[in-house]
This record gives C-alpha cells, sequence and structure tokens, in this order.
C-alpha cells in the first residue's frame, strides 16, 4: 500500500466530519504531489457505501442532540466523541479503500474460474465483471454486470460482501449465486443460497433486509426485497449450460441467453420483451432455444446483422 493512499484515506475520514474546516491544508496536499490526487480520487470514488454513510449520519445527529441539551464546553466534548465513534465504526471501511482492488471480466459466451488470495472461489459467467477488495477487517466485491457463484471461505473476522447498484449480499462463509440484471427496467440483484446463509439487503439508508437460506431465493430492486422462493440447489444451473424457470420475461430470459452465447439475440417489440415464458432452456444454443418459444408463443424469428432478431 503506497504512502499516498494511507494519507489519502486519513483525509477522506477526515473530510466526513461535519467539523472538517482544514481545506487550505487539504488542497495544499493534493497539489504537493499529482500521486496525491489520483489517491484520494479514487479513495473517495470508494467512499459512497452506505454502512459509512449511516454512521456518520448517525454521528451528527446525536452530535446536534447533545448540543442542544448541554452547554457549550460540554456539546464540543461530546461532538468529538461522537464523530470519534462513527470514525472508529468505518474504519474497517476506510482501511478496505485503500486496497487497490483486482478486477476480473469476461466476454460473451465464457465462463472464468478465479481463486481469491483469501481462498474463495468464484466462478464468473459471461459478459459479467466484478471488483475485488481484500482488507484487514473485511472483505468485498463489486458486482457491476453479470453473474457470479461465490464459494466463500470462512473468515468470521472479515464478513464478505457483494455490493451492486440495486442492494448487497453479505456472508461469513457460504456457497451462492448473484445475477445483476437491467433488462429493459431498473437494475436488480438476484440472490439464490447454496449453502449457509446469506443476508440480502437493497440499496437505500432505511431498508429492510432479509436472510435467506438454502434453496431459497429472493431479489433487490428500486430499494425494495422480492418475496422469497424455493429452488432446487442440486438441479443443474448456468454453470452446466442450463437454465430453469416457472416464470421469467423474454427479455429477462434473452438477456440470460446473451450472457452465454456470443451469438447476440434482439428482441425488436418492447411489449414482447414482457411477455412469460417458462421451462428448461438449454443456454449454449440460442437459435435453437429462441426458434422453439416462437412456434409456442407466436412470434418470429429473423437473421439480423449480427445475431438473431425477434418480432411479432
Amino acid at each position: 500500500m503506497s504512502r499516498a493512499r494511507r494519507t489519502a484515506a486519513l483525509w477522506a475520514a477526515r473530510r466526513m466530519d461535519p467539523a472538517f474546516r482544514d481545506e487550505a491544508g487539504f488542497e495544499a496536499w493534493k497539489s504537493d504531489d499529482p500521486a496525491n490526487a489520483q489517491a484520494f480520487d479514487q479513495v473517495w470514488r470508494t467512499n459512497q457505501d452506505s454502512a459509512l454513510t449511516e454512521a456518520m449520519k448517525l454521528s451528527e445527529q446525536r452530535r446536534l442532540a447533545r448540543r442542544r441539551q448541554a452547554g457549550p464546553i460540554a456539546a464540543l466534548a461530546g461532538g468529538l466523541l461522537a464523530c470519534g465513534l462513527a470514525v472508529a465504526l468505518a474504519w474497517p471501511q476506510l482501511q478496505l479503500m485503500t486496497v487497490t482492488p483486482t478486477a476480473f471480466e469476461t466476454a460473451r459466451g465464457e465462463h472464468r474460474g478465479v481463486v481469491l488470495e483469501d481462498g474463495t472461489k468464484v466462478m464468473l459467467d459471461g459478459d459479467t465483471h466484478l471488483e475485488v477488495r481484500l482488507g484487514t477487517g473485511r472483505r468485498e466485491v463489486a458486482l457491476t454486470r453479470g453473474e457470479a457463484f461465490f464459494d466463500v471461505a470462512h473468515d468470521e473476522a472479515r464478513p464478505f460482501t457483494v455490493r451492486t447498484a440495486a442492494g448487497s449480499a453479505r456472508v461469513l462463509g457460504t456457497a451462492f449465486d448473484l445475477e445483476v440484471s437491467d433488462e429493459r427496467g431498473p437494475e436488480r440483484l438476484e440472490l439464490s443460497v447454496h449453502r449457509g446463509r446469506v443476508r440480502l439487503a437493497p440499496e437505500g439508508l432505511i431498508r429492510r433486509t432479509v436472510d435467506l437460506t438454502v434453496g431459497q431465493r429472493a431479489f433487490a430492486t428500486e430499494g425494495r426485497l422480492s418475496k422469497v422462493r424455493t429452488f432446487d440447489p442440486l438441479a443443474d444451473d448456468w454453470r452446466s449450460g442450463w437454465l430453469e424457470t416457472d416464470g421469467v420475461t423474454l427479455g429477462r430470459l434473452v438477456e440470460r441467453v446473451n450472457r452465454s452465447s456470443e451469438r447476440r439475440i434482439v428482441i425488436a417489440d418492447p411489449e414482447l420483451a414482457r411477455q412469460r415464458v417458462a421451462g428448461r432452456f438449454r443456454l449454449d444454443e440460442p437459435a435453437t432455444l429462441v426458434r422453439n418459444l416462437a412456434l409456442v408463443h407466436g412470434f418470429e424469428v429473423r437473421e439480423g446483422q449480427g445475431g438473431l432478431v425477434i418480432s411479432r
């Protein structure tokens, strides 16, 4: 870890304090070396973690309440104590910001297995991107696109969290599948638990969470949680080239197939994308899949530029 990144994390912690006033010192440090400004930008971009935001807001609320109830000296002491507590609570995340992320990415139609430094095994589906940070107090993955299966190495001292724009999943040691989807709609995060227990939380400061166990599945979108459903964790899934569903929109199915195949499918009619389909599908045979669906649901499939086009 470079000295610039360590100092950047400390400046980030100070700037989160509502009482921060040393802008001149901060600007002088940044202008002293281009590496300082770059390091701070990298740390600050990851500073939007909801846990940190909640801790600092709670600190500010308590500080203001004590200020109203106490004299100036007591209020100052209480404010310093509250801010110190918030920084202490946030320190594991601040330390994580100083860790340079390791990125993993796959192309459409590619599956890739990786083993992280802590022993966690990850299988990436096609068209998937994630970034990993393993800190001394926390382990965190940012899943920005696609789907991945996580077999997490158990470590009680370092919780393992996967974050997306739609929500997060947090575990200590287990096996689960996460999919990020935004086909013709808001992004959603779907969690399927294969072993252990995983907490699913939608994005937002005030949110309801749900703990899922083996054979349970749910998704988070727009700050809300779906109902918990069951599935067979022993059945074939995308890792063996199959997708089985009791009901999904055609748009979601096509998005899923497009990750597993180099041959792209496009739905020309937005209304058709909302039609629901069900069944067991072979993901690496897109032409056969959509033509069989066309026979059942009455739409057309034609060859288009770069792939297949579905229309009424």
